[in-house]
């Protein structure tokens, strides 16, 4: 009798904690999906264009980025614009800062697109901003 109850309760017990599993993964999920709408949709738009590799795919996406419309914020889509002016501070902003800072003293969304590959692309992108949009 007391294997019995034994087995339900860890049984019970374990069928709890996986529940318990699944609601924290769903709540770490949506606070990750809350804190990304709170950077600067200029970053968030450097972020996606310096991971095209394509210079024509980036340039058409560039446009896009510079084309007024309605800005949607969605799971999977985002549609956001910014004028040339503005991602063309930040991008010069992140590309300074990686040569002028000390570590420590970045916000944690512009140390993570410090390492030299990501600014030797910045740098490409900026230059394109510059001839084509400023």
């Amino acid at each position: 009798m007391f294997t019995v109850t034994l087995y339900v309760n860890l049984a019970i017990f374990l069928y709890y904690c996986m529940q318990v599993k699944d609601v924290l993964y769903h709540l770490y999920k949506t606070a990750v999906g809350n804190l990304q709408r709170l950077v600067p949709k200029e970053i968030r738009i450097i972020k996606y264009l310096i991971r095209i590799e394509d210079p024509e795919e980036q340039l058409c996406a560039l446009k896009d980025a510079f084309t007024p419309g309605e800005e949607l914020e969605g799971i999977d889509v985002d549609n956001l614009y910014t004028t040339p002016e503005k991602l063309h501070t930040w991008i010069k902003t992140v590309v300074d800062t990686y040569y002028l800072s000390t570590e420590g003293t970045l916000i944690r969304e512009a140390r993570d697109m410090l390492n030299p590959e990501v600014i030797q692309k910045l740098e490409v992108l900026k230059t394109v901003v510059e001839r084509n949009f400023m």
